[in-house]
């Protein structure tokens, strides 16, 4: 096989992933702080909730990312770490509403139901996806050892299973009521 020339090789970067990934934290990070100091006065609650709702808004940007990279290890970072800042802030952010005075308790016990059974979804579609992988992972070892092995050939395959080669299993018990006939 002719080597590939220089031109058509492909690039190894390891670093641009991780660079890419600094410079979408720096983003969210300026985006965030730019809620917060927009939003003013008695309304850095609705700021917080915002920003909770926009960490997990990046957190599934970051998920759908990691198709697009050879090693999406850093987008997978960047999706945990935003996923956890997103429920944090939420659940932080609608547990202390009324004691600022923003939330009446039934707008704050409503606010972390919702929240709550947002979070036991994700979990539970994060289970099923580690779950998936883990089996296609399982299948991939076992089809790899298949296909590591030596095909048979035709003439092999065929005197296996010729009608002169005599049955290795056992016959199949009898059906009927009484014991099989002894042989002599």
């Amino acid at each position: 096989m002719a080597a590939m020339s220089p031109a058509l090789q492909p690039v190894s970067s390891k670093w641009s992933g991780w660079v890419l990934s600094g410079l979408f934290l720096i983003v969210a990070v300026l985006l965030f702080v730019a809620l917060y100091v927009t939003i003013t006065g008695n309304e850095h609650f609705w700021a917080l909730i915002a920003i909770g709702i926009f960490a997990l808004l990046f957190a599934v940007g970051c998920y759908f990312m990691e198709a697009f990279s050879r090693d999406p290890s850093a987008q997978r970072s960047l999706a945990w770490g935003f996923f956890g800042m997103g429920f944090a802030v939420l659940i932080l952010s609608i547990g202390l509403g009324p004691s600022y005075g923003v939330l009446s308790l039934v707008a704050q016990l409503w606010g972390l139901i919702i929240v709550i059974v947002a979070l036991a979804v994700s979990v539970g579609l994060i289970a099923w996806r580690t779950r998936s992988v883990t089996a296609t992972q399982n299948q991939m070892v076992s089809r790899g050892s298949w296909q590591r092995e030596t095909a048979p050939s035709a003439f092999s395959y065929a005197a296996a299973n010729s009608p002169s080669v005599p049955a290795t299993a056992p016959p199949p018990p009898n059906s009927g009521g009484s014991p099989p006939p002894r042989s002599p």
